[in-house]
């Protein structure tokens, strides 16, 4: 990393950091610079794995790295604008549906599997008639289960690929931000 100054600078090497530096690499002309306090995907080691206590490490190598908290969870991508947020209040649900379909397409470019979870129409309304007859309401999602070793190995398909044309940064935390 030769550069001193960059066009855009992003904070944290989570899955939003990941895709707005893969996002900004795509226009031409454009110096990225992304910083993450946490070590590389292939550094991060949590030894409450092998001793089953947290030795509260500074950074926590399970919610901080390449990847975020989520590097070394089970997979799963909610595909539906129905859970997971609030994100209706800023953009129609047909711009939201759209904007995780595009995302979905760079998960799967990168190996997602393509079967989808949660699709079978007669099971889910069997099951949103008998959540009605107790009170609930059952608000069906579609999952891409992606799984914890695939999530491992397309984090680090997109990290080989990013550090190409971005400035990474690891083990690296952004103390002030200078305007």
């Amino acid at each position: 990393m030769d550069r001193t100054c960059f066009d855009v600078v992003i904070v944290g090497a989570g899955p939003a950091g990941i895709f707005a530096a893969l996002e900004l690499v795509r226009r031409d002309g454009l110096s990225v610079l992304l910083v993450e306090k946490g070590p590389d995907i292939d550094k991060r080691r949590c030894p409450a794995r092998t001793t089953g206590i947290c030795a509260h490490c500074e950074p926590c190598d399970i919610t901080c790295g390449w990847g975020g908290a989520g590097a070394f969870s089970d997979g799963k991508l909610t595909l539906s604008p129905a859970v997971g947020g609030w994100l209706t209040d800023f953009v129609s649900e047909a711009e939201l549906q759209g904007l995780i379909d595009y995302v979905d397409g760079i998960w799967r470019e990168y190996g997602a599997p393509d079967e989808v979870h949660g699709g079978n129409g007669k099971t889910i309304e069997r099951l949103r008639r008998q959540a009605l007859l107790h009170g609930l309401t059952l608000v069906a999602a579609p999952v891409r289960h992606v799984g914890t070793e695939r999530a491992y190995l397309i984090l680090t398909r997109l990290r080989a690929e990013l550090e190409r044309e971005v400035g990474v940064a690891t083990s690296t935390q952004a103390v002030r931000i200078l305007t």
